[in-house]
């Protein structure tokens, strides 16, 4: 019998990001230079420029007319748990199982600055693979 994702419990982690689902992270102020356990920064690659619809092909569906869509990111950072994961990778996940953020200011772990424009924080067990564009 399969699981429902919405009724799985955290079992390794030991930040839960199912508790803060509905709100959206910021730091206007600051930069987050490490995360801890097995979180990840994660940027929609599937995201119009404006961060209000979700691309499909040619066709750009609202996000309120689809929340609970699978979503497409790149990984920016990761937390010292995370084994699944690599920096760059192109991960596939439930968009509503964690933190959106919008320019969030990070450090590589090169020691550059950058800004996550739309993205989000997940827990590595959220992500459903790695993934790559189709050839077409």
């Amino acid at each position: 019998m399969s699981a429902n994702i919405d009724q799985l419990t955290p079992t390794e982690s030991l930040i839960d990001l199912s508790k803060y689902t509905g709100s959206e992270f910021t730091l206007p102020d600051y930069q987050i230079t490490k995360l801890f356990d097995d979180l990840i920064l994660a940027e929609f690659v599937d995201v119009s420029p404006d961060g209000d619809a979700i691309k499909r092909g040619d066709i750009f569906i609202p996000l309120n007319a689809a929340p609970k869509a699978w979503r497409v990111g790149k990984v920016h950072l990761l937390g010292e748990k995370c084994e699944n994961v690599s920096v760059d990778d192109v991960i596939v996940f439930p968009s509503d199982k964690g933190i959106p953020v919008t320019n969030l200011q990070y450090t590589t772990p090169a020691g550059d600055s950058k800004t996550v424009k739309h993205g989000i924080f997940l827990n590595q067990e959220r992500l459903f693979g790695v993934c790559k564009p189709a050839d077409v």
